[in-house]
């Protein structure tokens, strides 16, 4: 992995060495991951979903991406969308606008991270 993206990475509170090892300490799989990320729709599909009022619909998109947060080792993002699972989850709609503006921002943040830094 070169350094560049492994300290912006780290910059945004990214675990990448346990990211890594859930690849079995493959970087380059890591970093395919990574690429594959920038062309996942489910931040949108949530977006979407919570706009549409399908809470079914909203609470399936954002489990997965809160999975993927998880497994790919981006901390504040899986944070921030653990709280959206919990509003979501316990009908605090009123919450949810404030807790998925949070999110988009750490996921922007993330991306922009990643786009800027991956070649």
């Amino acid at each position: 992995m070169k350094e560049k993206l492994k300290e912006a990475l780290l910059s945004s509170e990214t675990d990448v060495e346990g990211a890594v090892a859930r690849c079995n300490g493959d970087e380059e799989l890591y970093c395919d991951l990574l690429q594959i990320f920038l062309s996942d729709h489910t931040m949108d599909e949530l977006c979407v979903a919570i706009q549409n009022k399908d809470w079914d619909g909203a609470f399936t998109a954002v489990h997965a991406l809160k999975g993927l947060a998880g497994n790919m080792g981006f901390i504040p993002l899986f944070h921030s969308l653990s709280r959206v699972v919990i509003l979501i989850r316990t009908g605090k709609i009123k919450e949810l606008d404030a807790a998925l503006e949070d999110s988009k921002n750490c996921y922007q943040s993330l991306i922009s991270n990643i786009q800027n830094n991956l070649q």
